[in-house]
C-alpha cells in the first residue's frame, strides 16, 4: 500500500457489507467463488463469477457480498489515504484491538515517508 496504489489478495467467509466511497478507483479480479454487487440507489443486484473484473469509479458506493470460500486480487489507484477511516472502523469500533491499529498506522506512516523522500529526492528536492 501507498499513497496512491494498493494491491492485495483477499479471501471472504460470507460476507455482506457497504463498499464504503472513496478518491481511488478500485478494481476486483475474482479468482474463485462469487461476488454480488448493488448499486447505490437500486435494488437489483448483479453477480461477478471467476475471471470477472469490477470496476468501483472514484466516489462510487455499493454494497457488496461474497460468497464463502472467495478469493480476488483487488487493485486500487488514487488517494489511498481516502480509504483507511473505513478500513480501520472495525478495528477501532468493534474489535477495539488498539495494538494492531497502533502497528498498522505506524507502518503505514513509515510507508507514507518513505514514499515521500524518495519522490522528493527522484525531483531532485532533496
Amino acid at each position: 500500500m501507498s499513497m496512491h496504489d494498493f494491491l492485495y489478495f483477499h479471501i471472504a467467509f460470507i460476507f455482506l457489507s457497504p463498499s464504503g466511497r472513496y478518491w481511488a478507483e478500485i478494481s476486483d479480479t475474482i479468482i474463485s467463488g462469487t461476488f454480488r454487487q448493488w448499486k447505490e440507489g437500486s435494488t437489483k443486484s448483479e453477480t461477478y463469477y471467476p475471471g470477472d473484473t469490477i470496476v468501483h469509479a472514484v466516489g462510487e458506493a455499493t454494497s457488496v457480498q461474497w460468497s464463502a470460500g472467495t478469493w480476488m486480487v483487488e487493485y486500487g489507484r488514487g488517494f489511498i489515504p481516502s480509504t483507511l477511516g473505513f478500513a480501520l472502523a472495525d478495528t477501532i469500533f468493534s474489535t477495539q484491538d488498539f495494538l494492531t491499529l497502533f502497528y498498522t498506522v505506524r507502518v503505514y506512516v513509515k510507508g507514507m515517508i518513505l514514499e515521500a523522500s524518495t519522490f522528493l529526492t527522484d525531483t531532485g528536492v532533496l
